[in-house]
């Protein structure tokens, strides 16, 4: 079951406040008053949480995507593009690429398999992306590249953009060098 990303924001925020504050006051004035403010208290901490980051993200995704739709707004962000260049070639700019990417290393690199995983470090928009090439050559000048950045943490969210971003800086700089 899919779920939409506001309603996860709100459960993901407002249950745990409301159960934390239910247990607080059952302690305090009884099980009654309890219930009935962690309930409040996690109503109104979802909703708000719900609010903020959901327009932070909805502002991040515009300002680098020019427009919002489903496929910008998630977390997970793939595309593919053929270069007019051999694979070797191809291969080498796309771990070059990741010199673009802010504190980002190589973590696995297989030549023969065509497949590059890279991590990028824990920033302020997420606990660090996780970029995947697929590189897989069609003729002696044209290779297709699969690039994917998504965060490391199965539990983001939101990212602001950050793996959008990353996607989009890593497809200009190989299309770019493909001219």
């Amino acid at each position: 079951m899919h779920m939409n990303r506001n309603l996860k924001i709100f459960l993901a925020s407002g249950i745990p406040v409301g159960i934390f504050a239910a247990v607080l006051f059952s302690s305090l004035y009884g099980i009654n008053i309890g219930l009935s403010s962690g309930l409040v208290l996690g109503l109104i901490f979802g909703f708000l949480m719900f609010f903020i980051l959901g327009f932070l993200h909805s502002r991040a995704v515009k300002k680098i995507a020019g427009d919002i739709s489903e496929e910008s707004m998630s977390t997970c962000q793939v595309r593919n593009i053929v270069l007019p260049l051999p694979y070797n070639k191809t291969f080498d700019l796309c771990i070059k690429s990741l010199n673009l990417i802010s504190r980002c290393r190589v973590l696995e690199e297989d030549h023969s398999q065509g497949k590059i995983i890279a991590r990028s470090s824990i920033n302020w928009k997420t606990w660090g992306d996780t970029i995947s090439f697929d590189i897989t050559g069609i003729s002696n000048e044209n290779t297709a590249v699969k690039v994917s950045s998504r965060p490391a943490s199965w539990s983001t969210l939101v990212d602001y953009g950050k793996n959008l971003e990353n996607v989009r800086t890593i497809v200009c700089f190989l299309e770019k060098a493909g001219k």
